[in-house]
Parts: C-alpha cells; structure tokens; sequence
C-alpha cells in the first residue's frame, strides 16, 4: 500500500488550508468507506453462512488484493475533485449509492447461487416479474451495514459545510493523480499479458480464466463488474474454433463412446407418445421420506417403485437455473459458462430431442406457466426446435401460488391440450407453485407440521413439494382417463435444487431437525421414466449421472438409434452404460471410480467444449 500512502504524504506535505483538509478527509472517508464495503461482501461471502457477517473471514480474503479495492474506489470517487461546493457532495453521495446498491445486488445474487452475477444477468429485468417474494428471501438483516456510511458522511459534511463552498477550486491536478495512477495500477498486469506477452507477471492469474467469485476477491466486487463488462464483450462476439477446440471436440466425443451392443431397454417405448415433467426446485433427498408421519411425496414414491428411477442425478444448471435445465434435457448440452444460454444464444441450431423425434413423425410442444419472456423461454425453446410454444397467455390463470398459475389449475389446462395434439408427439410441461421461497398458502398445507418447521424454509419445502406431488397424481389420472397414459411414457425431473440450493442456512436454525434435513454436499435431483404398460421398477442408486444424459436415455428407449445423436450429444445413455460419473458447473467430477486419468481430463473439459459449441453455433459436420 506504499503507493497510495505516498499520495497521501504529498497531500499532507502541501501547506493546505484547514478547508483544504477538511475536503481531504471527505474524500478519504468516502474512499475508506467503498473499500470497508468490499470487505463487508467477503464477510458475508467468505463466511460459512451467507446470512451472517464474520469481519475477520472478509478481511482475511481481501487483505491480499486491498491495493485493487483502493484503486477502483478511487478511480469512481476521483471525479468529484471535478466539482466544487455541493456539486461535490452531491457527486460523492451519488456514486456512492450506485456502488453500494451494486455490491448489495452481487450479495443477494451469491446468496441465492453461491456466485456474483454478469452483466448479462443484471440485464435480464424480465425474470424479476412475479419474483418479489424470491428476492426478499435472500436479504438479511444484517445488511444494513452497508448503509451506516451514509450517516457518517452526511453527519460530516452537516458539521464541516462551510469548508464545502463555491469559492474553492476544482482540484484537477488531484484529480489527475487520483485517476491515473490508479489506472495504470490496475491495467498493468493485463497489458503485461496481453500486450508484452508476460505471462509471468506478479497476479497474472486474476486475469485469465478467473472465477467470477475470486475475481470479486480479488478486484471487490466493483473491479469484478469492470473485468465482467470486458469478457461480456469480448465474448459478445462470434467464436471462432480453433483446431484445439474442435481437436478436444473430437477428443471428447470419442473417449464418450462406448459401442455397447443394445439391451432390452432399446426401443421399448417406440412410437409412444413423450411427456416429461419438469418439476421446480424438486431434490432426491425427500423421495420416500415422510415427516411426521406422512408422506412427502406419495405420489412420486409410488412412480419410483414402478419406474426406471435414477436417485444420484446431479444438478449442472448455472447462471439460467431453470431455463439451463429446458435446454440440457432438450439438446445434452451444458449451459454457458457466464449468462443465460436462451436470452444469450436463443437462435442456435441444435440437435435437439425435439428436432430428432420430429424426423421420427413426433409433433413437438412445449407447454409453460411463465411468461415466454421470463428467461426469454418463447424465443429459446423455439429456437431448440419445438414446433409451437405455449405459455402463460394461454391459461385462464384463475388460481395463482407463488411465481403464478397454481400447478392444479395448469395441469387441469394442459390435458386438453395435449388430447388436441397429433401423436405420437413429445411435450415438455412445467411446474412452478413449489418455487421458492415456499410460501404455500395455509389452506393447502396438509402435513401438520409443528410451528417451528411449519414455519421454516425446510417446513415450507415439504409442503410445496407435497402440493405439487399431490398434483402431478391427479395429472396423470387425468391423462388415464382421458386414455393418453398408456399409450405414453412419462419423465419426470427437478430442474435444480431448491432449500439447499438457497436456504441452507436455515435448515441449521433449526432447533430440531433429522440428519437427512442436512446438505450432504452432493445436488441431485430425481430422473424418473414412468412406463405405464409395463411398470417395471428399477433403482440406479450406483449410477451416477447428470442432467445431460436425460435426451440420450429418452431417445435409446424411444427405441432412436445412437447415429442420429452420438456425435452431437455431451450425455451418455444411461440405459446401455459402464460410466458413472456427472460433471458439476463448478468443474467437480462426482464419481468416476471407473475411469481412467485421461477420461477424467476429457470429461472435465465438458463444461468448456459445450460452451464454445454454442457461442460458435457448432455442427458436427464442421470437422
């Protein structure tokens, strides 16, 4: 910190008057406070919980990387010295509160996803419809501390405002050392890189590659919006592959081959009719459990004793969450690295399910509760392939709980629609009323929860997900009764985690809880195939798979032969396979036990090779 010191030194070797120290110290406040600021968001982040404030935890994850924390406050605070009287007050306050509000929104953000948000994100003011109840779930009250700076510096400038008037100068040669030399500071190390070839400068890690949590360490979170804002264009542009990328392409998709011959499970379903139902926020921890005394899933409990049930599914959603699950079941495709896949690559060809069952005379649908423009779902799901798209607009939205249509009222809605559809065809339906942050009306409450849980996130879990359980039931005695079941299969899985993923915490603050409550550490949720003709009942417990391998599974007992999906594919088959293993969106390799070194470097490169293939909008036939 002997830099910026020394700009303090010159300032105090000047023979400054009592006004000139007076608007020193208010700019030195308003700088101290901005990077106090910063190591507040690693108090919460670095802390275990993300709810509660360890100072020492957040200062010992900054204290390495404050010279950065210091440069970019006062890279935003050097204009003030610009303006004189109020209108340096005024400038001060201002971009104070815009800083602030951004780090709290980047709070929020890692409370819900464990990760800071992109540019990209932010701007995607669309899915903040209906989303009230959601976002207040991730505020503490101890976020305030964000805001006590204000007072200060309000309290100060109400004692020392004479000192703050018209008469005194614009401090522009101040200016020019508060903002360039920090400039030069923080471009030094990427110029290095980029333009010297230095790859051996001091830091240059921070700026190849980085994580988004670490870059918001190491640069606060407001040097991280900086590098974001870069990358974001950056990679706004077309990628072209290189012949690395489509070597590791190749790589990928041959160590990915098995050359299996076919089992019994090969075209067992062929010609039938495709539903899948993609449950919100529905985890395997709570199938075939019951809490006080009953049930939480009745209904699913049932299905998994007569249906191929895949319990070790592991989320791989990211920044899309829900949207990145239409697109994995839909293409076996990993989402992007930063943003939503839909609202940034809507347009992209794929070999989708949709587009393959089409070839195979399937009508495609794809039938939502939200809005086409929450996640931008109209324009990505059309763009996977799907021949029509139906959302919100088209339902008598008569019932709503939480995000909206009741799961009962739109499953009431969707049988019609599917009686009217040309078979064989394939539609994807959604649930939404067990979306967090599980406020489930009183009135459809059914377990009898004690006031604690009743209370809790945990309480509030098990009785969405009873709710919708309830619902899915009553919707597949629907489709049996209107004979659309047996000549059909159905899917079902949870398109994320749900109170692990955000509400973790409280499940500790519990004053009693079952050990299977806990976060094992392991996101999965449940794959279900449900064929009715046969009901046959069989538990993968050893196989370990993710949310990519669904398409291939559907299509191999769809009775679609490997050809037409192969080479395009990231998932395996989960029907006609000897590899156990999921590849997390953190890069985590969970199992694996049975592979190689080298098929454990491939399969952890997936998540990059994915992401290049749709910025690049990759065919197969490109090699």
């Amino acid at each position: 910190m002997s830099f910026f010191n020394s700009i303090l030194n010159k300032f105090l070797k000047n023979n400054l008057t009592k006004d000139s120290v007076i608007r020193i110290l208010f700019f030195l406040i308003a700088v101290a406070s901005i990077v106090l600021k910063g190591i507040l968001f690693q108090g919460f982040a670095s802390s275990k919980d993300p709810y509660v404030f360890s100072f020492s935890a957040g200062y010992e994850a900054a204290d390495p990387f404050l010279n950065y924390y210091i440069a970019f406050a006062l890279v935003f605070l050097s204009f003030s010295l610009l303006f004189k009287g109020r209108g340096r007050i005024i400038y001060t306050f201002v971009i104070n509160f815009v800083l602030t509000l951004l780090i709290i929104i980047d709070m929020w953000y890692f409370r819900g996803f464990l990760t800071v948000p992109s540019a990209i994100v932010l701007k995607q003011t669309s899915n903040l419809d209906n989303m009230t109840g959601s976002v207040l779930s991730m505020m503490s009250n101890l976020d305030f501390i964000f805001l006590l700076d204000f007072i200060v510096l309000a309290l100060y400038v109400i004692l020392a405002r004479k000192s703050f008037t018209q008469k005194h100068r614009r401090a522009i040669k101040t200016f020019l050392c508060t903002f360039i030399f920090p400039v030069v500071f923080i471009i030094y190390v990427p110029i290095s890189i980029n333009v010297f070839n230095n790859a051996d400068v001091h830091n240059a890690y921070l700026f190849s590659n980085y994580d988004k949590s670490n870059t918001a360490k190491y640069f606060s979170p407001i040097g991280y919006h900086i590098m974001d804002l870069y990358t974001v264009y950056r990679d706004s542009k077309p990628y072209q592959l290189t012949a690395e990328d489509k070597a590791d392409i190749n790589e990928y998709f041959e160590t990915k081959k098995e050359n299996l011959p076919n089992n019994e499970y090969f075209g067992k379903a062929k010609g039938k009719n495709l539903i899948y139902i993609q449950v919100e926020s529905l985890e395997n921890f709570v199938i075939d459990k019951t809490v006080n005394g009953k049930e939480i899933t009745p209904n699913l409990n049932k299905l998994v004793k007569n249906s191929l049930y895949f319990p070790n599914t592991f989320e791989q959603v990211n920044e899309g969450t829900s949207s990145d699950a239409d697109l994995m079941v839909n293409t076996s495709m990993l989402p992007l690295r930063q943003g939503s896949t839909f609202f940034r690559y809507p347009n992209t060809n794929y070999n989708s399910l949709p587009n393959i069952l089409e070839d195979q005379g399937y009508s495609t649908r794809a039938i939502h509760p939200d809005k086409g423009s929450f996640w931008n779902y109209a324009a990505g799901l059309t763009g996977i392939g799907f021949d029509k798209f139906t959302d919100y607009y088209s339902f008598n939205v008569d019932e709503v709980i939480g995000l909206g249509i009741s799961d009962k009222r739109y499953f009431e809605q969707v049988v019609p629609m599917l009686k009217e559809q040309k078979q064989p065809f394939y539609t994807e339906t959604v649930t939404i009323s067990s979306h967090g942050p599980f406020d489930l009306p009183q009135q459809y409450r059914e377990l009898g929860l004690d006031q604690e849980l009743n209370d809790s996130k945990m309480g509030g879990y098990f009785e969405s997900v009873h709710y919708t359980d309830k619902q899915i039931g009553y919707f597949l005695d629907m489709l049996d009764k209107e004979g659309l079941l047996q000549n059909s299969i159905i899917a079902i899985m949870g398109d994320h985690t749900g109170v692990h993923k955000y509400y973790d915490d409280s499940i500790n603050q519990l004053s009693h809880k079952e050990d299977w409550y806990l976060n094992t550490g392991n996101p999965t949720v449940p794959f279900i195939l449900y064929d009715p003709s046969t009901k046959e009942g069989k538990k993968f417990d050893k196989l370990y798979n993710g949310q990519i391998d669904v398409m291939p599974t559907l299509l191999y007992y769809l009775g679609v032969d490997k050809s037409k999906y192969e080479d395009t594919a990231l998932g395996k088959n989960l029907l006609n396979t000897n590899k156990s293993f999921a590849v997390i969106t953190n890069g985590t390799l969970k199992g694996g036990e049975n592979l190689t070194d080298k098929e454990k470097e491939v399969y952890k490169k997936s998540l990059d090779i994915s992401d290049k293939m749709i910025r690049a909008n990759y065919r197969h036939d490109q090699n």
